[in-house]
């Protein structure tokens, strides 16, 4: 068996203003199965995890370099 959740979103980069759409997508193949309350779950986490990590990187701008 096989189940999979997909989830379509808006990131913020440096600002409201400044987004780039995401496509995060989980899939579960095996016998015994987690359901979908648990996938869920964890999926928004990963996603929480991924806007936090994305938003961070923006917050130092990068040196410019004289080239």
């Amino acid at each position: 068996m096989v189940t999979g959740l997909r989830q379509e979103f808006d990131l913020q980069t440096r600002s409201a203003y400044t987004t780039v759409k995401c496509e995060i997508g989980l899939k579960v193949d095996g016998r015994e199965l987690p359901n979908m309350e648990v996938l869920g779950g964890a999926l928004e986490e990963a996603i929480a995890v991924i806007r936090e990590k994305v938003q961070e990187s923006y917050k130092k701008v990068p040196e410019r370099t004289g080239v």
